[in-house]
């Protein structure tokens, strides 16, 4: 009998992206119940390159895994596929949110979301990373549709963290620093968090800070209105961090006081999750996949009111009751959304799909 060996297949393998971590975490939990995969890209890092191979040597004979979230011309190979073909879909963010920003980007989304409608004939599960993504699905037709995690390598935020930012920002110094993660995008509504905290800072706490932690690569023209933005507010002790090593992004989640994501359009929002493990409080939009990542392990705020989500953080800061059971909330929500957990979601499906044993390939 032929051993199953199943392929992944996704435009980009980058360094250190949700989409990228995922395939990764699906090829280690494969490979620990004895199944024989591989990772297919059209673009790969240079980083990269010893996990992954030429998207145009992918078998089209063999079970693949495809990864839905942007535009690509692999996605018209699908039907080229003889076997058991699964979807993995992220989200895909609507184009509008870059339009007068990146018009490459807006029609790669663009063509995403048309290609998105077009196979929901040719694959014969569909995975989503949220049920918020698994509603878009059903609401195009997808048959056997299912919501599996991201698998999450907690293990990588125990890494040493970059001392150098960790002196520069040190909590002793009396700041409170607020956070966000995320590529400079806007989806990801940085003007809002800025609004959020040129209210904190002038009323509340002049000593404060806030991080903008994300590379602006593409985003150029948002990232200049940013800028302008923090000008016209004189505002003060606005860091943003441009791309930076992984060291670097986990000092300052060490150095933050609390986290704040003012975004619209999340498939997941891994960050929220990274700020669980950092144990911070958490106030976060109420959009897209927010709510059921977050749980509730933070707070969910409905309306984009400045002033009222500014003396949220103080609130927060300064009630231990409150910071003690937000504490114990992220705790059993890291435990529902932990490695092991996703790892066993996602084995249990495939055993399923394919009729496998408990140890497979059996």
């Amino acid at each position: 009998m032929t051993p199953l060996i199943i392929n992944q297949l996704l435009p980009t393998l980058s360094y250190g992206d949700a989409v990228s971590n995922s395939a990764l975490g699906i090829s280690r939990a494969l490979s620990k119940i004895g199944i024989k995969n591989a990772i297919y890209a059209e673009t790969i890092h240079p980083k990269m390159m010893k996990y992954a191979k030429s998207a145009t040597r992918c078998p089209r004979n063999q079970p693949v895994i495809y990864h839905m979230s942007i535009g690509s011309n692999l996605a018209h190979s699908i039907p080229e596929f003889e076997q058991t073909k699964i979807m993995i879909y992220h989200n895909i963010t609507p184009p509008h949110f870059f339009t007068g920003n990146n018009p490459l980007i807006e029609q790669l989304c663009r063509d995403g979301r048309e290609q998105l409608a077009s196979l929901k004939n040719y694959f014969d599960f569909a995975f989503a990373v949220s049920e918020y993504n698994r509603q878009e699905l059903v609401q195009l037709g997808y048959p056997n549709t299912s919501v599996v995690p991201l698998i999450i390598n907690f293990d990588e935020y125990n890494l040493t963290p970059s001392n150098d930012i960790i002196e520069k920002y040190n909590s002793d110094d009396g700041y409170v620093n607020l956070l966000f993660v995320g590529r400079i995008a806007p989806n990801k509504r940085q003007e809002d968090i800025i609004k959020v905290f040129y209210y904190y800072k002038k009323f509340i706490n002049q000593r404060s800070r806030l991080f903008l932690v994300g590379s602006h690569n593409g985003m150029e023209r948002y990232y200049h209105e940013l800028k302008a933005l923090v000008e016209s507010l004189q505002l003060t002790d606005v860091i943003f961090t441009g791309h930076i090593p992984f060291d670097q992004i986990l000092a300052y989640y060490h150095v933050a006081d609390l986290f704040l994501c003012m975004s619209e359009h999340e498939g997941f929002c891994v960050p929220l999750v990274e700020a669980m493990l950092f144990d911070l409080p958490i106030i976060a939009y109420d959009s897209s996949a927010i709510a059921s990542t977050l749980g509730n392990a933070g707070f969910l705020v409905s309306k984009k009111d400045y002033k009222a989500i500014a003396e949220l953080v103080q609130i927060i800061l300064d009630n231990q009751t409150i910071r003690e059971r937000l504490a114990h909330n992220r705790k059993a929500r890291l435990e529902e959304l932990s490695n092991e957990k996703a790892e066993q979601v996602f084995l249990d499906r495939i055993r399923s799909i394919f009729h496998l044993g408990v140890h497979c390939n059996e």
